[in-house]
This record gives C-alpha cells, sequence and structure tokens, in this order.
C-alpha cells in the first residue's frame, strides 16, 4: 500500500479489494460449476444432418470434419469449413471471395461465448467424437 495514505483510505482500500477478489473468484468457481452450454437449452432438439438446411442462416446441423456449409445471398457469410473436430473444440473456418476468417477451439464450455461474423451467430452446442451439433442463427434471435 502507498505509504501516503490515511489509516481510514488504507482500510477502505483493503475493503474494496477484498470485495472485488471476492467477486472475482465467486464468480469463476460459478462458470467452473456450471458445465451446460448456455446459449441453448436443448443441443439435439431440431438437429438435422442436412447442412442444406442452413442455406438461410438458421440451423442446427450436425457436422464432420470437412464438411461445407453453403450459405445462401440472403446470409452475409462466406461458406462455412468445419476444418478439425477434437477434445480442444472445433475449428470453423469462413472463406469466401476475398475473405478468410477462422474460429479455432469452438466449445459447448466456452463461457457463452458466441462467434459472430457479418450478423450471423456460430456457437458448437455439443462435440460428440467426430461430429458436432452447431447452432448457426441471425445475430440478435
Amino acid at each position: 500500500m502507498p505509504p501516503n495514505l490515511t489509516p481510514e483510505r488504507r482500510r477502505r482500500l483493503t475493503c474494496l479489494v477484498a470485495a472485488c477478489l471476492t467477486t472475482l473468484l465467486t464468480t469463476a468457481c460459478e462458470d467452473a460449476q456450471d458445465s451446460k452450454p448456455r446459449w441453448s437449452s436443448t443441443p439435439t432438439s431440431g438437429t438435422t444432418k442436412d447442412l442444406r438446411t442452413c442455406e438461410d442462416g438458421d440451423c442446427t446441423v450436425e457436422v464432420r470434419e470437412g464438411d461445407v456449409i453453403p450459405f445462401g445471398e440472403s446470409v452475409r457469410a462466406p461458406d462455412l469449413t468445419i476444418d478439425a473436430i477434437g477434445p480442444a473444440g472445433v475449428d470453423l473456418r469462413l472463406s469466401g471471395e476475398g475473405t478468410t476468417s477462422t474460429f479455432s477451439g469452438q466449445s459447448p464450455y466456452q463461457g457463452g461465448g458466441v462467434s459472430t461474423y457479418n450478423g450471423t451467430d456460430f456457437r458448437v452446442l455439443e462435440i460428440k467424437g467426430d461430429t458436432a451439433v452447431l447452432r448457426i442463427k441471425p445475430n440478435g434471435l
């Protein structure tokens, strides 16, 4: 602590630091205990293996490594390629004319994280061996 603090300010600063640490640790522990995805309640409900259902950018689909999901003109995203599926997560690549974006290590347990590209959200709901379930939807829905 800085030596020029009055005893009252030192006490207040100590209490503030303790409160911040308590909040940080409590939140981190709650997140670690919550092993369910926060983005969708039932990952397999309405899931399809037909990649064409994603043409409109709103689907829940089971994918394998090497699958390519083509989007229609209404979706402002290039085709989505599944580059890898494994214990570390799913690697997604959006590539089209003059653009490539990658989302590496996407997993159901990344704390509710959603990857977004030009108004389309991508979320890995479940990893089952060599397959994964993705939820693709317009941002904000």
